[in-house]
């Protein structure tokens, strides 16, 4: 089977650069954030310890734990000096809509 576009929101509902915005779509829990005028989708999960991500703010393309202060990479899901990563997903902008390219 092969991958497919799901809409998750619109782009109205992202807060702001650097903010992020929780949804949950096909099981999934995801993050979007807004960073250089491209919006990207992480799993909504501090790899460390579960923590949402979407509760972080991003700083320099990483998204920073609330809880714990762990850096995850907002482009490959990768951690400092970790081995843990989150799951990151395509995104895309259509007009005012946000889509992510989730596994079939």
């Amino acid at each position: 089977m092969s991958d497919k576009w799901v809409r998750v929101a619109n782009f109205s509902e992202i807060l702001g650069e650097g903010l992020g915005h929780a949804v949950k779509t096909g099981g999934l829990d995801i993050a979007l954030f807004l960073w250089n005028d491209r919006v990207y989708a992480i799993e909504d999960l501090c790899p460390h310890l579960g923590f949402p991500l979407s509760e972080g703010i991003m700083q320099g393309g990483e998204v920073i734990c609330s809880w714990h202060g762990w850096h995850v990479r907002i482009e490959d899901g990768t951690c400092r000096r970790e081995r843990e990563r989150a799951k990151v997903w395509e995104c895309e902008v259509r007009g005012d809509e946000i889509f992510v390219k989730i596994p079939a």
